[in-house]
């Protein structure tokens, strides 16, 4: 029997939502618009560090991914002893949802359902379509969207008329490297801030040794 992981990263129909000051915006994915970058990544907690494995170097693994309406389905097959840790996770359900991360290229105000909802809404609230490219797949157990989900189980019937067999276009730009420069970027700040912390405490027991009030 073949080892995998199947999942549900995404209902590009399901609404969430963003406070922004006093007003609230509901927001959901047109699933027609979607793109998908040239290399997505398939990670844990969504962490540069943490990638298992990408479209483009498939260092722990296939990663295969459908779209099939509004729902985006993934497969993983690992191929190494790192891809087989995370199988057991998954498993043993040590991981148990998903998530998605996608780049927004538009945003639109969603007028017409808006009207149809105009009795039930709150003037401050607005609802919004975007479009975007897909550049990220990620095991997760606090996801934004409650309805995903990941498991070994090939038999699951969401899975019953899905052909394993990536049926996207990876043609968009390669955000998952634009992603793992700006990661990298934060760490170096990150540690540049703790070097300037400890040379800051070093100077002070320096000035205070020598009975330099500061």
């Amino acid at each position: 029997m073949e080892k995998a992981i199947y999942g549900i990263a995404a209902d590009f129909e399901a609404v969430h939502w963003n406070r922004k000051g006093e007003n609230v915006e509901y927001f959901h994915v047109e699933p027609s618009t979607v793109q998908y970058a040239e290399n997505v990544a398939f990670t844990l907690e969504h962490k540069p560090k943490q990638t298992i494995t990408t479209t483009k170097k498939q260092e722990n693994g296939q990663l295969i991914i459908v779209q099939k309406g509004s729902l985006l389905f993934f497969k993983f097959i690992p191929t190494t002893k790192d891809g087989q840790r995370i199988y057991r996770y998954v498993k043993q359900r040590k991981l148990r949802q998903c998530s998605y991360i996608i780049r927004k290229l538009a945003s639109l105000r969603d007028i017409k359902t808006e009207g149809k909802l105009s009795l039930a809404m709150d003037p401050k609230e607005t609802i919004v379509i975007n479009h975007g490219v897909v550049y990220e797949i990620c095991l997760t157990n606090s996801p934004r969207d409650k309805n995903t989900f990941c498991t070994i189980n090939a038999n699951h019937p969401l899975f019953k008329d899905i052909e394993w067999e990536t049926n996207v276009e990876l043609t968009a730009t390669d955000c998952w490297d634009e992603e793992v420069k700006l990661a990298e970027l934060d760490e170096q700040l990150e540690q540049l801030e703790r070097d300037l912390e400890r040379s800051q405490r070093k100077t002070k027991k320096l000035l205070k040794k020598r009975g330099i009030l500061i």
